[in-house]
């Protein structure tokens, strides 16, 4: 089994930072592995642009039957808009890196 592929955006995600989170979704996308994990613990703002992003990726991996983790510890920028999307209920979303690590369906 191949290891997940793990992203850690910057900061935030934005318009101005979107195309090359969307560059390095698209190279997770491309290998081989079954899953890929969006860190999301360090970003302090993230708009609908990167949340388009996160959702073409995850639509792109189902389709393949492959996995999206996403992580966005409570009382984090992502957490809570993923909250307030309705997100949250839609995508796999875990506190902790080693979470979504240690569950098989990330």
């Amino acid at each position: 089994m191949h290891e997940p592929t793990i992203i850690s955006p910057p900061a935030e995600l934005d318009v101005a930072t979107v195309d090359a989170f969307r560059d390095s979704l698209g190279v997770a996308v491309r290998t081989n592995g079954a899953r890929v994990v969006i860190d999301l613990s360090e970003v302090g703002f993230i708009d609908s642009t990167a949340l388009a992003a996160i959702i073409e990726a995850n639509r792109q991996l189902r389709h393949e039957q492959r996995q999206l983790a996403i992580v966005a510890p409570r009382g984090t920028a992502a957490a809570v808009l993923l909250t307030l999307s309705g997100l949250r209920s839609a995508l796999a979303v875990y506190d902790s890196r080693s979470a979504a690590l240690r569950d098989g369906r990330a």
